[in-house]
């Protein structure tokens, strides 16, 4: 049997885990359940991680820290349209792909309203915010790279600007899960696109007030 480094058994519990939670809940993602899926022994993952939580931590971690390493390449030197358009484009290929992500993601970021200790909650709200905090920088930086590529020097707004493309880009996962159509959401990530580009133009055209 070939060897599995920690990092790459570690890595594989993280999938697993995010594909059960997806499909059954964090209530039913047992250890138990999590090394099933990932077809290796529990003491495994025992080994990997000292508890559930700390395996959630992680699993936090891969769909908001991590998550912009694992998204196709961009290529460097885009303008700002071809970089929102691009970065939207790759978030939403992903998730089509794997569409279970994003489903994990709205159970962990929900997670907080079914925890009952007020420590535990205040380490949810927390860690919810890293997750988002970890989208927006991501979005920020890529965002103003196009921005001066397109020569607009230190762009205004963008942190606001990329909460609204993240809140936008959730709105339109969730609808389509709920009812499935490619088209119409291929459509509404276009709308998203040119409202997203607008606004960045709108708040830093020359001689435009704050």
């Amino acid at each position: 049997m070939a060897h599995v480094s920690i990092k790459d058994r570690s890595h594989q519990f993280v999938e697993a885990a995010a594909r059960v939670i997806a499909r059954e809940g964090i209530a039913a993602a047992t250890t138990r359940r999590i090394a099933a899926e990932a077809d290796a022994p529990l003491a495994a993952l025992h080994y990997c991680f000292r508890s559930k939580d700390e395996l959630l931590d992680e699993v936090y971690n891969f769909l908001s820290r991590d998550y912009a390493r694992e998204l196709e390449p961009m290529q460097s030197g885009l303008t700002l349209e071809e970089s929102v358009r691009e970065h939207a484009k790759r978030i939403w290929r992903r998730m089509l792909n794997t569409p279970h992500e994003q489903v994990t993601t709205f159970e962990l970021l929900l997670r907080r309203n079914r925890i009952k200790s007020e420590g535990e909650m205040e380490r949810a709200i927390e860690i919810n915010r890293s997750m988002y905090q970890g989208w927006v920088n991501s979005t920020v930086s890529i965002f103003e790279a196009g921005a001066n590529v397109s020569g607009i020097a230190n762009p205004r707004d963008l942190d606001i600007i990329a909460r609204s493309f993240i809140a936008n880009i959730d709105g339109i996962s969730l609808q389509h899960l709920a009812d499935p159509d490619e088209e119409r959401s291929w459509q509404l990530l276009e709308i998203l696109i040119d409202s997203i580009i607008f606004q960045i133009l709108k708040r830093n055209a020359v001689g435009e007030q704050p």
